[in-house]
């Protein structure tokens, strides 16, 4: 593991978690930088640093892509993970990439926040207001959903925080286990 790489990483996380806690954005004056950065020190070692790190960039890109176009995530947490591809390149294998599994881990924690945010806010009554209204509807009995715009269910959760988190629960395995996914091995 280079701890150059891992140290970016971290304080690339830091920084995103901090802006999105915020400003729920993550900036490109953050992720630009950071793609760039991992591009030109990867391509230090070579040729095989420069393609790797693009690579890794790439995967990251058209991994996300599907589901920035669904609308399930923001373009700065596409390009947060892209810069996690661009600084810790393409695994060897390509299904152990660090962006893949710091997104999947960040996705499980996603989920868990969510969660307790429906669990804990006005969302839940509206929650059992739309569960209702959607038994009903397949049921026969009702005619509509409620508009979803109109929701309280879409609470809007900086998703930067728990990708943030999946990325340092990567980085510990990865220093813990020497792999971002030692249970595949």
């Amino acid at each position: 593991m280079d701890w150059w790489a891992s140290g970016i990483v971290a304080l690339v996380c830091v920084v995103a978690i901090v802006t999105d806690a915020r400003h729920h954005r993550i900036p490109n004056w953050l992720t630009f930088p950071a793609m760039g950065a991992g591009i030109v020190l990867n391509a230090l070692a070579g040729w095989e640093g420069f393609l790797r790190s693009l690579g890794g960039l790439v995967m990251a890109l058209l991994f996300l892509l599907p589901f920035f176009a669904l609308g399930l995530f923001k373009a700065g947490d596409v390009k947060l993970v892209m810069a996690w591809g661009a600084i810790k390149g393409l695994g060897q294998p390509a299904w152990q990439s660090f962006a893949l599994w710091a997104f999947l881990y960040g996705a499980l924690f996603g989920g868990v926040i969510a969660s307790l945010l429906l669990v804990t806010s006005r969302a839940r009554a509206a929650g059992w207001q739309h569960t209702k209204a959607l038994l009903g509807l397949l049921l026969g009995g009702a005619r509509s959903l409620p508009a979803p715009e109109a929701s309280p269910l879409r609470v809007p959760m900086p998703y930067g925080i728990p990708l943030g988190l999946g990325a340092f629960l990567a980085l510990w395995l990865e220093w813990r286990f020497g792999s971002v996914c030692p249970f595949l091995q």
